[in-house]
């Protein structure tokens, strides 16, 4: 639905500007980091007119980038999703300086440092929010193998949403066996992203995931892309991507 108000909300700017997701912006606005041709705003339902108005974060003005695109990244095992090192183990930051890519760009969500595969970039941080809500609407496919096989009376409770983590129950979720596999191998598409969220629906019923790998984000296919190695979405993987968000 088109906004009748005039203008763009100014969280909303500072997302697409590179400043984070549109919660990161409330707090910025609410810290008295924003400026709007000068003045302080702290107003969360202020408008910008895009084409007239100036905003600065700290000093620095915000701008709108003439386009925006999205990377496909293939995480290797190992590496956390973060842009900092942490506890020793090696950071994304590496990757993305090897790739060239600039500050702006970063991780859609995450996968834990035993998981791989399929890590979207993107530099706009209204698209960035919207991907990493469970109601989305965009299922995320992974390949998954445990240490024993599954029994398929379990099934049902995995998949059903009768599973509670953190008090909580799951979404329910789609499965089905990998051709030609043993019973272990499985493969799981999910809206939500809870932290090790597929690990501890399998420990829920007394199973151990010793694989997981993240092969799609909606249509897009991580594909033959090689570990560490980035690609930028296809007009039309981006176009698929945006129309799933937005729904018939």
């Amino acid at each position: 639905m088109k906004d009748p108000e005039p203008g763009m909300r100014l969280n909303r700017y500072l997302a697409r500007a590179g400043f984070g997701s549109r919660r990161a912006a409330e707090d910025l606005i609410r810290g008295g980091r924003v400026r709007l041709d000068g003045q302080v705003v702290t107003d969360l339902g202020r408008r910008v007119d895009v084409d007239v108005d100036t905003v600065t974060v700290d000093g620095k003005t915000a701008r709108l980038p003439d386009t925006t695109c999205i990377y496909a990244f293939h995480k290797p095992l190992g590496v956390v999703s973060t842009l900092r090192a942490q506890g020793g183990q090696p950071s994304l930051l590496p990757y993305r300086y090897q790739a060239d890519l600039p500050a702006r760009f970063v991780p859609v969500g995450r996968l834990d440092g035993a998981t791989t595969g399929l890590l979207l970039w993107t530099d706009d941080g209204d698209l960035n929010q919207r991907l990493c809500r469970p109601a989305s609407g965009i299922w995320k496919t992974y390949e998954i193998e445990l240490d024993q096989p599954l029994p398929p009376t379990l099934i049902p409770r995995l998949t059903g949403g009768r599973i509670e983590l953190d008090g909580r129950a799951c979404r329910p979720c789609r499965m089905k066996h990998k051709a030609g596999r043993s019973p272990r191998h499985w493969t799981m598409e999910l809206h939500e992203g809870r932290k090790r969220q597929i690990r501890r629906m399998f420990a829920a019923v007394e199973l151990k995931v010793i694989h997981l790998h993240r092969t799609a984000v909606g249509r897009v296919q991580l594909g033959l892309l090689h570990e560490g190695d980035f690609r930028r979405l296809s007009a039309d993987e981006e176009r698929a991507l945006r129309q799933d968000l937005d729904g018939p």
